[in-house]
């Protein structure tokens, strides 16, 4: 019979990973990507009272003033959450005042979030904001990607190129203090290309090397290539859609189902379990408790290695492909 955890065992089950510059990151915190208003609120302050002790967001989710009230009205103190925003697209390069974009988005997000610092601040995508209506490339899973060359100038900023995506980087560092705004930045949706890319980049300006690469990874997308360069470089891997989302049905494919239920858990367990034994970060979420919890008791049983293999061997995606459920007006960060 499966070990049940209290909500302080749970919190102390969940382990930190260390990051490069030597802070300390649960390896499972709360996502809250689509949660709203009091949902969000609800669902953040039931995650902090079960145990979680990580929040990721962003400014484009609109939830961040509801991830402070709920950290305040929870009671956990601020230094024993790990908080992590992200700055969206749209908000690469230099304003008409000549300062970076990013730095009053930064601002923004800090008093959304009614703190001094977060804990992780991550580059929400490689490429420019888009006019939702005027994707760069035709839709669809297929490779190599169409341009729409009509489309082409429909970004926000105008002038964005990949250069801008490397110094929006460096202006991101230059709030990094361990006693500043910033304590770590990172990246998500980033290409193996674009990655080693950023990390000359660094070795050349002698800046900080992402602390996380945050992208989509589950069985039927394993992002091998990508997990396998951040292992090699000691960049902390974190997954998001661990469950799918959309059309990525994940927790009803019967071989999900079979294997979850040999060693009596249900799909979503074996799934986040899988990501652990893959030695990723996870971002779980739900508006509902019992979920919460039962997404937390992923500790006491480990999946054989042929199990392991069978999940993998689920993998769908494409060649260099990292993308699946989301960004479906684009479907390809490597465009970029």
């Amino acid at each position: 019979k499966r070990i049940k955890f209290s909500s302080e065992e749970n919190r102390q089950k969940i382990p930190e990973l260390e990051l490069a510059n030597g802070g300390r990151m649960p390896q499972v915190q709360f996502g809250t990507y689509k949660m709203k208003g009091d949902d969000c609120y609800q669902g953040v302050l039931s995650a902090l009272r079960l145990g979680y002790r990580g929040l990721d967001t962003a400014s484009v989710y609109s939830n961040e003033k509801e991830c402070a009230k709920a950290i305040l009205d929870s009671g956990v103190p601020r230094d024993q959450i790990f908080i992590q925003t992200k700055l969206w697209r749209s908000f690469m390069g230099k304003g008409k005042n000549g300062k970076p974009l990013c730095d009053a988005e930064l601002r923004k997000s800090l008093r959304n979030l009614g703190t001094d610092y977060v804990d992780m601040w991550l580059m929400h995508w490689p490429g420019p904001g888009r006019h939702l209506n005027y994707p760069p490339v035709r839709m669809g899973m297929a490779r190599p990607k169409q341009p729409i060359i009509t489309n082409k100038d429909k970004m926000v900023p105008l002038d964005w190129s990949p250069a801008m995506r490397l110094e929006t980087y460096a202006n991101m560092c230059a709030h990094i203090s361990s006693t500043g705004k910033v304590r770590a930045v990172g990246v998500c949706n980033f290409s193996l290309r674009q990655l080693k890319e950023l990390l000359d980049f660094c070795k050349e300006r002698r800046l900080p090397r992402p602390a996380v690469v945050q992208n989509e990874c589950h069985p039927y997308l394993t992002a091998e290539p990508v997990r396998k360069y951040c292992q090699e470089q000691g960049i902390i891997f974190q997954a998001y859609a661990s469950l799918g989302a959309g059309m990525v049905k994940l927790m009803e494919d019967q071989n999900i189902v079979q294997i979850a239920d040999s060693y009596d858990v249900t799909p979503a367990q074996l799934l986040l379990r899988w990501g652990l034994q893959h030695n990723l970060a996870l971002l779980p979420k739900s508006s509902k408790a019992a979920r919460q919890k039962s997404n937390l008791e992923i500790f006491d049983f480990k999946l054989s290695q042929e199990d392991m293999k069978a999940l993998d061997s689920l993998h769908q995606g494409e060649e260099n492909q990292n993308t699946m459920v989301g960004w479906l007006r684009e479907h390809d960060p490597d465009f970029y």
